[in-house]
């Protein structure tokens, strides 16, 4: 995509938003103080701009100044960072970066480089840690240098990267914006995108079909015609399955029922009927007692 073709479409995305979410300034922070930037980059890094302001405003309200957070404990840090996702790590990446600029400056007054050129004062405040997040040095640039810079986390990233302004990495994505949308609509554009990765463009499954720029969106576009598919193959009927074989019959048949089957068969024999049972032996009878021998006469010869 040309630089001019990328321009404009970038245009009309602003300007689509603009009729879905208008701008509300009174939600913008203004002019901050460095200090003030960069614990409101911490915060607002994938979070909504009304959940940053909140928790820019609780820590004014709940601590001294900066010096009391630097030295609270973490749970009482933690504790203005109430409803923001990571609540730990932003309280600790916060307490760090007022701890180097105590031990650095002895003090919490950064102000002295806004006057500076901005690459002379961004190339100072690289030595904090707070500003190897891409995403917090263009929230300082923007918010307190005065510089032209539109800062990019991995929300509104997924969002432009879903429209076709897709880049290896944020920091090139950022600067492929700041090209391309100039510098007095640099502020109100990132907030409109915001507002979309927020609210339709979320993580996961979108909603497309409530997205303002879904007639612009090359992602919607797939995800209309997969749905048109996937249609299309759901109305055809799906062959029936094969009727499973019939389960083998048990073959503990009693011998009679397994004969009546069998003549059934045409062409079978009938069945060899079970040989006779043997009959017992007779007994042997007792031998006949043998003839008594006649009787004699007396006083004969």
């Amino acid at each position: 995509m040309a630089t001019q073709s990328k321009s404009q479409f970038l245009n009309d995305i602003h300007s689509h938003l603009k009729r879905r979410y208008k701008p509300k300034p009174d939600r913008a922070p203004g002019r901050l103080s460095i200090l003030e930037a960069v614990v409101y980059g911490v915060c607002h890094e994938d979070v909504t701009r009304e959940q940053a302001n909140q928790a820019l405003s609780r820590f004014k309200d709940s601590f001294f100044d900066w010096n009391d957070v630097r030295v609270s404990h973490i749970d009482e840090v933690r504790e203005a960072l109430a409803d923001i996702p990571d609540p730990e790590a932003r309280a600790q990446r916060i307490r760090r970066f007022l701890r180097q600029l105590f031990e650095k400056t002895y003090g919490f007054n950064l102000d002295a480089l806004a006057k500076k050129p901005l690459k002379e004062a961004l190339k100072a405040l690289q030595a904090y840690e707070a500003f190897h997040s891409d995403f917090v040095t263009a929230t300082v640039t923007q918010l307190a240098l005065g510089g032209h810079a539109i800062p990019v986390d991995s929300s509104t990233r997924r969002a432009l990267d879903r429209l076709g302004v897709a880049e290896p990495d944020i920091p090139t994505l950022r600067a492929v914006l700041e090209r391309a949308v100039p510098k007095n609509r640099g502020q109100e554009f990132i907030e409109l995108v915001e507002e979309l990765a927020h609210d339709t463009c979320v993580p996961g499954t979108p909603d497309c079909p409530r997205c303002e720029l879904r007639k612009l969106c090359p992602y919607a576009h797939s995800a209309k015609e997969a749905a048109k598919a996937g249609g299309r193959s759901g109305a055809t009927k799906p062959a029936e399955a094969p009727a499973a074989p019939a389960a083998p019959e048990k073959d503990d048949k009693k011998p009679r029922d397994a004969a009546k089957e069998h003549a059934k068969k045409p062409g079978a024999s009938a069945p060899a009927p079970p040989p006779p049972a043997k009959k017992p032996p007779p007994r042997a009878s007792a031998p006949p007692e043998p003839p008594k021998p006649p009787p004699t006469k007396r006083g004969g010869k």
